[in-house]
């Protein structure tokens, strides 16, 4: 019998948590296709650890630490229409997560991306994972987005490699989000789901403490330069800059946000530009039309240490 899935899961040398999640994945293995494991440390010891203890899943290793292009390698390496991309501390905890995904993307001829629902490990959504265009009060209800979760969704394979994939630039930080406004850009559809629930752990081993002050600054301004038009890009930016400003700074972090203004700036001649669209931009207007009012979104980043 053919399967229309496969579980891909990223990770960079966190074998502990690699194992929690594939465990998680091997509760559908008799469901999807396959389970892939992208390694983008390229291990030796992860090697061996897969091949003695998980003799059926199976093993990539990025030719280097690509950050988000490990998941494209998972996308060009799969052989079924529908990918579920996982990172390594997360935990698939719907008992039906396999058949939702199928039946989703089933329904939907134009959906592109099918994200989850993030709790924590109290089983409540997670405020730190949330970064959809509404209030998280609506977590249990379903809704399209413009933003990608990249560890825990699912994505039609033709659809996100039909646009280029995850920006290989970008290493990490908003490439869900620029992922997901060329998806719809192409006309496609990207849904929140409380359908199908993960578990987040959010380690932290192997993460500096810098690097999401440096990409998310340095991304901010990649991501609006890309998408959207000369003035709406600036605008955007020049609201954007300063918020991240005050995150380095509450985080002690001033000098990676201030590398990540310069490179920013720097990188935007190499830059691949595919502005929305009239019609997109509207569709992308009325997605965040629910979106939480400008007091309440400072609210939410002074009571929760988001970044």
């Amino acid at each position: 019998m053919n399967r229309a899935v496969t579980i891909s899961i990223l990770t960079y040398r966190r074998h502990q948590h690699l194992r929690r999640a594939l465990e998680s994945a091997l509760r559908y293995a008799d469901q999807v296709a396959g389970i892939i494991v992208v390694d983008n440390a390229a291990e030796p010891e992860l090697k061996r650890m897969l091949a003695s203890d998980y003799p059926n899943v199976r093993y990539l290793a990025a030719p280097s630490n690509g950050g988000c292009e490990g998941r494209n390698i998972a996308l060009r390496a799969a052989d079924t229409p529908i990918v579920m991309t996982l990172d390594d501390d997360v935990e698939l905890s719907s008992p039906d997560a396999v058949a939702e995904v199928e039946a989703a993307f089933s329904r939907e001829p134009r959906l592109a991306c099918l994200n989850f629902t993030v709790t924590g490990a109290d089983g409540k959504v997670l405020e730190r994972d949330w970064c959809h265009p509404r209030p998280i009060s609506h977590a249990a209800r379903e809704f399209e987005t413009h933003f990608i979760l990249e560890g825990a969704s699912a994505l039609s394979r033709e659809k996100v490699l039909s646009v280029g994939g995850y920006p290989a630039e970008f290493f990490l930080g908003h490439e869900g989000v620029d992922l997901g406004y060329r998806l719809i850009g192409a006309g496609y559809r990207v849904v929140h789901t409380p359908r199908v629930s993960t578990t987040h752990y959010a380690a932290l081993e192997h993460r500096p403490g810098w690097r999401v002050y440096y990409y998310y600054t340095r991304n901010g301004i990649w991501v609006s330069y890309r998408s959207f038009p000369p003035l709406a890009a600036t605008l955007q930016v020049l609201a954007y800059l300063p918020r991240m400003g005050f995150f380095s700074l509450r985080a002690m972090q001033v000098s990676a946000y201030l590398r990540g203004c310069v490179d920013g700036l720097r990188g935007l001649r190499r830059m691949d530009r595919r502005n929305l669209d009239a019609d997109s931009l509207k569709h992308l207007r009325e997605i965040r039309s629910e979106r939480v009012p400008f007091f309440g979104r400072v609210q939410r980043h002074l009571r929760e240490r988001i970044l």
